[in-house]
């Protein structure tokens, strides 16, 4: 078994340093969406998602409603 090449830790640091940077930016549009879902109360805690269409847990009878 051949093991996968990987950058050297320079190049790994300044990936994630981008990177971090990259998912901390906000749109005009985004602020409003992330305050007009915030007004609604964000998703309630200790209630879990509803599972996609294509999950195993989206069975015929288990009472739970696909997407």
């Amino acid at each position: 078994m051949s093991k996968k090449p990987t950058a050297p830790a320079a190049v790994r640091a300044y990936l994630a340093e981008i990177g971090k940077v990259g998912g901390k930016s906000k749109s005009p549009a985004k602020l409003a969406a992330i305050a007009k879902n915030a007004k609604k109360g964000g998703w309630p805690k200790g209630r879990p998602r509803k599972p996609l269409k294509d999950s195993p847990a989206a069975v015929p009878g288990n009472g739970i409603l696909p997407r």
